[in-house]
């Protein structure tokens, strides 16, 4: 850029004229990249800054300008205390000492467990009420009295819900668990069919590749969405070629339990084997699943090959006879079920403290552990049935059903049965929520 200066006609004479030029300093680019980066980002980042603070920060100040009541929600993770989670929604320790003493009146609060939901909810920057739900269907909430002293009050609550029918058919290739999972069935509902069907089919070592199921039982709904699963309502096993069926009744008197087609209990006096299924898999989560082996011995009993720490279960109901170290049996347990059948458990790594002679045990109660004890070449269940005192093949007992239905019993039940056997025959359905049962279901 150049300036000129122009003599005045009128001036004075003066030396000649000059050409003054002006130098520009141009500016370095390293300086034209950090203006630009200042100008483009820093907003950029106060706007993220200023946004991601916490969703209870954030809701708190938002609901101060909006004027209207907001809710944060919190999902209890592992090692949080009811405490802690409180004042990571920022509710005050002076809240926090008043709001643990009401709720602990009305629940535990040492059972809170990953998964609860706490929420909170402000009408002008004060807490209006606090909602804790420990439990899909049912929770603690607290409200403060502003129309009194502003003390807390808490009461329980449910939340309404809808029952419906569930039907899956699925066929086992390996076993009974994963075939119910990739059929997509609740966890609950194949142990439960398992324990239906432990008078007649030994899951752990009887099921074959083919065997097939059938199961319709209750799911039970909240807003419209699945939350737990309810009773078993009938299942249909076919194992080996032989088909097992079992419906849901609950009799005149109250009593609930699984008949067969003739109305009579599923239930016997004595179990298919001491190694349930339920106690198996349980036993055998986070490990890699050992399959458990039987084999019968002629005149001895059986033989179930199973990892040390198996779990065994009283066949029966009955008392214990005996207990402790018996030669070659290693640790041997005997329970007297009646006048007739008595069985014999040996080998164990241990016997279950306070299984000792006189004790009375359940059927299906735990009453020691496989292991390898006395004579014994691996860690094995040894499985004996007692006859009026002669040893007897385990497998060919089939004891009587414990009951039986009569009367009108009998002929509600059947008129039931066709019903759950129409329903079994059916390709897998979900049937409509159809009952209100609020949170009674269970």
């Amino acid at each position: 850029m150049r300036f000129y200066l122009k003599k005045d006609p009128s001036a004075a004479p003066s030396a000649p004229s000059a050409v003054i030029k002006s130098q520009s300093n141009p500016i370095s680019p390293a300086i034209k990249i950090i203006f630009v980066t200042v100008v483009l980002f820093v907003p950029v980042f106060l706007f993220f800054f200023i946004t991601r603070g916490a969703s209870s920060t954030k809701d708190f100040y938002a609901e101060r300008v909006l004027g209207g009541p907001v809710t944060v929600e919190k999902e209890v993770k592992k090692n949080d205390t009811f405490s802690s989670v409180l004042n990571e929604l920022m509710v005050s320790p002076v809240d926090i000492a008043n709001i643990v003493k009401k709720v602990s009146a009305l629940h535990d609060l040492r059972s809170v467990r990953a998964g609860d939901i706490l929420r909170v909810t402000r009408v002008s920057g004060d807490i209006k009420k606090i909602e804790y739900r420990y439990d899909a269907l049912s929770g603690v909430s607290v409200v403060r009295d502003f129309a009194g002293e502003g003390q807390w009050m808490a009461e329980r609550f449910e939340i309404p819900s809808m029952i419906g029918h569930t039907l899956t058919h699925g066929t086992i290739e390996n076993s009974l668990y994963e075939a119910g999972i990739s059929a997509g069935i609740d966890p609950k509902i194949v142990m439960e069919l398992s324990d239906i069907f432990a008078w007649d089919v030994d899951f752990a070592t009887d099921i074959r590749k083919g065997d097939t199921f059938s199961i319709l039982y209750e799911t039970v709904y909240a807003d419209d969405t699945p939350v737990r699963s309810g009773n078993i309502l009938g299942a249909e096993v076919t194992n080996n070629g032989e088909r097992y069926v079992a419906v849901y009744y609950k009799d005149t008197g109250g009593r609930a339990d699984y008949y067969d087609l003739d109305g009579r209990t599923l239930r016997r006096s004595l179990l298919k084997s001491p190694l349930r299924y339920r106690r198996i898999s349980s036993y055998f989560t986070g490990r890699r699943f050992h399959p458990i082996l039987k084999r019968y011995r002629p005149h001895h009993g059986i033989d179930y090959a199973a990892p040390s720490g198996t779990p065994v279960e009283a066949a029966g109901e009955g008392r214990v006879a005996f207990s402790g170290w018996k030669s070659g049996y290693g640790n041997f347990i005997l329970v007297n079920h009646n006048s007739v059948y008595a069985t014999g458990y040996g080998h164990l790594r241990g016997i279950k403290k306070g299984i000792r002679p006189g004790r009375h045990v359940s059927q299906g109660e735990v009453i020691g552990y496989v292991g390898s004890t006395g004579i014994s070449t691996g860690p094995h269940l040894h499985y004996e049935v007692r006859k009026r005192g002669s040893l007897v093949n385990p497998l060919s007992i089939k004891a009587e059903p414990r009951k039986k239905l009569g009367g009108n019993d009998l002929m509600a039940f059947m008129a039931l049965k066709e019903g759950v056997l129409a329903r079994l025959s059916q390709k897998n359905t979900v049937v409509a929520m159809k009952e209100d049962r609020g949170a009674a279901a269970r």
